[in-house]
This record gives C-alpha cells, sequence and structure tokens, in this order.
C-alpha cells in the first residue's frame, strides 16, 4: 500500500514504473522491422486522386473565377428567382458559366488573342457566398488583358479526327483552324487569334463537316451556313473572314454548332420518316437581357451562305431587352443562366415554350431592378447522361402515341 502512495504522490517513481513495463512490453513481443524507409521516385500522378465530378465554372467581368458543384444547383421552374451563384462587388458582374467535370481540360481565350490551358479542378473552389479567386493569380495574363471567352476541350483526344475548331468575333468574324494547332499549349499561353482593338472572341466551338455554324447577334438576327465551305487557315495570327454583316449598333454574341438536316425531306412523307425527323429535331433557344426567352425548331433556319445579313431569331423589343445568348437544345436538356448579381437559375428545356423565330418568348427568369442575364448555357450532355436516356425513352414512346 505505502509502495502504491508513494507511485501516486510521485511523478518520477510513476513514470520509472511506466518505462520498465514497457522495456517489459518490448522484451516479450518486439521483432525485427519488416518496412524499410528509402529514397526513391514514385510515378504519382496528382489527378488521380481527384475525384471526378460535374462542376460549374463562373468567370466574371473584372477576372474572378470559382468552381462548385453542379449538384449544388437545384432544378426549378420556369419564372423562378433563382438563387445565388456567386456573390459580386457592386462595379462587377458575371459574364460567362460554364459546365464541366473536374478532369476537363479549360481553354481560356483573352482579349489580347491568346489562349490558356487549365485542368477543371485547378480552378479554385468556392462556395454560393464567395466572389472567387482571380485569373491574375492563376494565369499568366498581363494587366491589359481579360478572358473574354472559355471552351471545354473533350477529354478524348482519340475521337476528334476530322474535327476542326471554329473561332467567332464580337465584330462578325469567323475563323477554322485544325483542332491539332491547339492539342499542347505551353504554360505561358499561345497565340490563338489576331484581333483588332475594338474586336474580341466571344466564342470557340470544335466542328466537323457534316456540321453547320449558327451566328447569333445582340439585336436578334442569326445566320446558319455550311462548316464544309469555310476554308482551314494555315496560321493562327490572321483576323479570319466575316461571318455575318452586322449593323453599326450590333455585334456577335453567341456561336453554335448544329448538325445538318439530312433527313428532312419535302412533300409526303411516311410515318417511320416523320418520327425519325421529329426525334432529330432540335430547337434553337434564346434568352433576352430581361429574363425572356423561346426555343424554335432548328428546321426554321434556313442555311445561306456565310457573310449575309441573317434573318430574325427573336424580337429584341423593350419588353425583352437585346440577346444574351443563343444556342441549340433538345427538349430533354437542362439550361443554366446566370445574371450579373450572381444569381443563377436550372430549369429544363422542355419548361420553355415552342414559339416562331419572328416571336418574343416567355418569362424565364424573374429580375428586379437593374438586373440583367449575362450567361446561359446548355449543362453538358455528359454530366446528364442517365437523365437523357430516360427521357429519350419517353419521348419515342410519346411520338409514336401521337402518329
Amino acid at each position: 500500500m505505502a509502495i502504491n502512495k508513494k507511485i501516486i504522490s510521485s511523478k518520477k517513481e510513476l513514470l520509472k514504473v511506466i518505462s520498465e513495463d514497457l522495456k517489459n512490453i518490448k522484451e516479450k513481443f518486439s521483432v525485427p522491422r519488416r518496412t524499410k524507409i528509402i529514397d526513391a521516385v514514385l510515378n504519382y500522378d496528382i489527378e488521380e486522386t481527384i475525384q471526378k465530378e460535374n462542376v460549374i465554372i463562373t468567370v466574371t467581368l473584372q477576372g474572378y473565377i470559382k468552381r462548385g458543384a453542379l449538384s449544388s444547383v437545384k432544378q426549378q421552374k420556369r419564372g423562378g428567382k433563382g438563387k445565388t451563384g456567386i456573390v459580386t462587388r457592386e462595379e462587377d458582374s458575371v459574364v460567362q458559366t460554364l459546365s464541366v467535370s473536374t478532369h476537363t481540360q479549360v481553354l481560356f481565350f483573352s482579349t489580347e488573342g491568346l489562349v490558356y490551358r487549365l485542368k477543371g479542378w485547378k480552378i479554385p473552389e468556392g462556395s454560393a457566398s464567395s466572389k472567387g479567386k482571380s485569373l491574375f493569380n492563376i494565369l499568366p495574363l498581363k494587366s491589359h488583358q481579360s478572358i473574354s471567352s472559355i471552351m471545354p476541350f473533350p477529354e478524348n483526344e482519340t475521337n476528334l479526327k476530322n474535327t476542326s475548331i471554329i473561332f467567332a468575333t464580337s465584330k462578325g468574324k469567323i475563323r477554322k483552324n485544325s483542332l491539332d494547332d491547339f492539342t499542347s499549349i505551353n504554360v505561358s499561353g499561345k497565340i490563338a487569334m489576331k484581333l483588332d482593338s475594338d474586336d474580341k472572341i466571344i466564342g470557340v466551338k470544335i466542328c466537323r463537316d457534316d456540321q453547320d455554324i449558327i451566328l447569333s447577334t445582340r439585336l436578334g438576327k442569326c445566320i446558319r451556313f455550311e462548316s464544309k465551305k469555310l476554308r482551314i487557315f494555315k496560321g493562327r495570327s490572321s483576323k479570319g473572314i466575316r461571318g455575318i454583316a452586322l449593323k453599326d449598333n450590333d455585334s456577335i454574341m453567341s456561336l453554335s454548332i448544329i448538325d445538318q438536316d439530312q433527313n428532312k425531306k419535302n412533300g409526303k412523307i411516311s410515318k417511320d420518316e416523320k418520327i425519325e425527323i421529329k426525334a432529330k429535331e432540335k430547337y434553337i433557344l434564346a434568352i433576352t437581357e430581361n429574363g425572356y426567352g423561346k426555343r424554335t425548331s432548328h428546321y426554321d433556319y434556313r442555311v445561306t451562305n456565310r457573310g449575309g445579313k441573317g434573318i430574325i431569331g427573336i424580337i429584341n423589343s423593350s419588353r425583352n431587352g437585346n440577346v444574351a445568348s443563343s444556342f441549340p437544345v433538345f427538349e430533354g436538356d437542362e439550361i443554366l443562366i446566370s445574371t450579373n448579381k450572381g444569381r443563377v437559375i436550372r430549369t429544363s428545356v422542355k419548361e420553355i415554350r415552342v414559339a416562331g423565330r419572328n416571336t418574343q418568348g416567355v418569362r424565364i427568369i424573374k429580375l428586379s431592378g437593374e438586373e440583367k442575364v449575362v450567361s446561359a448555357i446548355k449543362i453538358d450532355d455528359n454530366l446528364l447522361w442517365w437523365k437523357k436516356q430516360q427521357f429519350t425513352q419517353v419521348h419515342l414512346i410519346q411520338l409514336l402515341m401521337d402518329i
């Protein structure tokens, strides 16, 4: 008893007992080390540890960028107010959003005509209440540069044979290059296109010769022409050629790629042919700055030669405002709309009414005060492949029932 009190009352005696117990355990259970610590260089790729998930990338006018999970933006019915997607300063606003995966390579095109490349997971992640990180801390941009367009580069490069890359500028210029010219991009960037001082790249898309190009303007005009009639430019420092004749106060705001109408026929057609044509029908979705929009069958957009004045795509009335975005969609697609105040709304295309070209459309997002729609995108098909398959089955059944 006296020994136990001595151990409890003395820290030195307690540590002595613990030390003796540990020595006894070591003598009884110790075995030689089975592992060795050596200096070695492992073949380790950090990207293998990055989980592949669907994300939304947001870029602001002042050059702030962030990524957030696509699952954080829930689908709503059209006409709602949406939810906060990014908190911006008073003098800043959202200019572009993009849906990709964390393993997708994203190309950034600057106002100076340079292109930079960055993996999706390298873009800083931010919450809904954050403004993001400055692009100047991520890309080697100069003080007078800013990012005017971003484009996801396909992950599977083996399926890109016979494909080209199409550039469109705000002044109506267009250029076609081989995709091989941009498979390798240095950290310091690469020349993508020569631009006039008052011009900028507004869209870059990958295109095949069996597809058509659609250019849409802010005043509601659009033109559709065949991509195979564009010659491939050998150099990357040229200004391109005229894609559409613009009015003095008009500019290009959207570049779209759509499959050619090889199955559309004139005159009487059979039920099977009607089903096939209807199943392949796409719509041109137009969204205006004041939150209105519509979708029109792509069959209503006739193919013409490039360089013309174009046709009416949507009416830019005082109610609608100018066009903010226009692109082709299927009825089973989902879209994401962003405003200059940082709010976003995710909605299904089938919620938006089908109307002719010379119409105004319906309200898609409810805006407040001086708020304007600045960006609208289609969520990448690869990010919604399971939902797409379910919709296709239902859509085909409905077509058969209608006929």
